[in-house]
């Protein structure tokens, strides 16, 4: 059995909060929705396909511990790197270069406190 990711929740404390901090790092825009009684900022592939979100909810609890989800910083990762601090995140690791010409990655701390990682071909 072959598995991919098929969606993914980035816990947040103050939903508005973590949505501009995404849209501003990313220089995108989040679709919000309403799922009941559980607030969505979706991030779409460039098919604009749903992906995952910024979401909040009573058992949504950002942590800096545990699994790390990379992001796709492209078309560059300085640029989006460049807008954490002022996002207000934090940067735990600066841009790395990963073996075999992998592209490079870094890891972050956003709003709420979850440690977020990104990777990009530059």
């Amino acid at each position: 059995m072959q598995t991919k990711i098929n969606w993914f929740e980035i816990p947040s404390i103050d939903f508005q909060r973590a949505v501009g901090f995404y849209e501003t790092i990313f220089d995108t825009k989040l679709k919000v929705e309403d799922m009941g009684s559980l607030p969505m900022g979706i991030f779409s592939d460039e098919n604009g396909e749903s992906v995952g979100c910024v979401a909040h909810g009573e058992y949504l609890v950002p942590h800096t511990d545990g699994a790390v989800l990379y992001l796709d910083a492209t078309p560059g990762l300085d640029a989006v790197l460049g807008r954490v601090e002022a996002a207000g995140g934090r940067i735990l690791m600066g841009k790395m270069a990963l073996p075999k010409e992998l592209g490079f990655i870094a890891h972050l701390v956003d709003t709420e406190g979850n440690r977020i990682a990104l990777h990009a071909a530059h």
